[in-house]
């Protein structure tokens, strides 16, 4: 069965450069099944790329966007 985790982070690992495995454990389950299968909390990102965290999230949807319209 495929970890839908690790191909989550090696996707955002090569967005953000930043290793695979911190990402992996940056990766949550949200509380409420409504809320989606995974977050990936922007918030810690926020001082290391000196932006607020929406802004950050809204740059991520995009390049995943543009990377899964590729294939």
């Amino acid at each position: 069965m495929k970890d839908f985790k690790d191909e989550i982070a090696k996707q955002l690992a090569k967005i953000l450069n930043l290793e695979q495995e911190e990402i992996k454990n940056m990766i949550e389950i949200p509380k409420a099944e409504i809320m989606g299968d995974y977050a990936f909390p922007c918030f810690r990102l926020a001082k290391t790329f000196a932006k607020a965290p929406n802004l950050i999230a809204e740059e991520l949807k995009e390049k995943l966007e543009l990377a899964r319209n590729r294939y």
